[in-house]
């Protein structure tokens, strides 16, 4: 491996673990605002909602437009 193809690597790796993160923090506050509108049912969507939609408008804004 090059030294290149490492810092590369680095980079994609990076960029995902705060993509995971970002998605997460962001279900957890759709699943907060659901679980005060429904319930623990409503943390639940709201969390896997939350999740689906910020990955979506990432990926939207990344390669979509």
């Amino acid at each position: 491996m090059s030294g290149d193809r490492i810092v590369e690597f680095i980079e994609d790796w990076q960029t995902g673990f705060f993509l995971v993160l970002v998605v997460a923090g962001l279900g957890v506050v759709a699943g907060v605002a659901g679980l005060r509108l429904a319930g623990p049912p409503g943390f639940f969507a709201g969390f896997l909602g939350g999740v689906g939609l910020s990955f979506l408008a990432y990926s939207y804004l990344r390669y979509g437009r």
